[in-house]
């Protein structure tokens, strides 16, 4: 957010100069909202960059690119946004607020606010906590009543599929091979050997 602009176009919108006490409460607002590179379509930009944290920390930036640079903030969001109902969109951002408050209590802190060390050990013991997914085959749970799929396992999820289905991780750093060996349509037989007996 640009304070000198929004100012300038607020000041000349109400047509009187802003009180002392109505620029303080600006500034106070523009330093919470947090800054992000890109417009969520259905997190507030503090739940965005909150998501954007957890999925970096889960996959940080090392000789392969992290989660931030490779876009998985933005499908997380869109997923949520696209593929939830309202209520489960509810209970995520319930969940997500959850995450921040027990964070908060353990670290004296929020997430955001905790260093690499901290987020960390936080993570390990979410991830304990939160128990495995169902058995499933295809995306498709194969117990008729599962347990309510804990949220730090869900974020992970979102994290870990947004990043292997990644366009540049899929071209650049997994090996994919679409159609395994060469593909000779035709070949004679002196050439091919026993191949298909061995």
């Amino acid at each position: 957010m640009n304070r000198r602009e929004v100012l300038k176009n607020t000041t000349l919108f109400l047509g009187y100069s802003l009180s002392a006490g109505a620029l303080s409460e600006l500034f106070i607002a523009c330093q919470k909202e947090a800054q992000l590179n890109w417009q969520p379509v259905f997190l507030s930009n503090n739940q965005a960059n909150l998501i954007a944290e957890i999925a970096e920390t889960i996959l940080p930036k090392t000789e392969t690119p992290g989660a931030k640079e490779l876009g998985v903030p933005q499908f997380i969001d869109k997923m949520l946004k696209e593929m939830l109902s309202e209520a489960d969109q509810k209970a995520f951002i319930e969940d997500l607020e959850k995450f921040d408050e027990t964070c908060e209590e353990a670290n004296k802190k929020p997430f955001i606010e905790c260093n690499q060390q901290e987020r960390e050990v936080f993570l390990l013991k979410a991830d304990k906590e939160a128990g495995k997914l169902p058995p499933s085959a295809w995306g498709i749970t194969l117990v008729a009543k599962p347990d309510p799929v804990a949220f730090f396992r869900r974020v992970k999820s979102l994290t870990l599929l947004g990043y292997y289905t990644s366009e540049k991780v899929g071209k650049e750093i997994l090996s994919y091979d679409p159609i395994p060996g060469e593909f000779i349509a035709c070949m004679p037989l002196s050439q091919v050997g026993n191949a298909w007996n061995e």
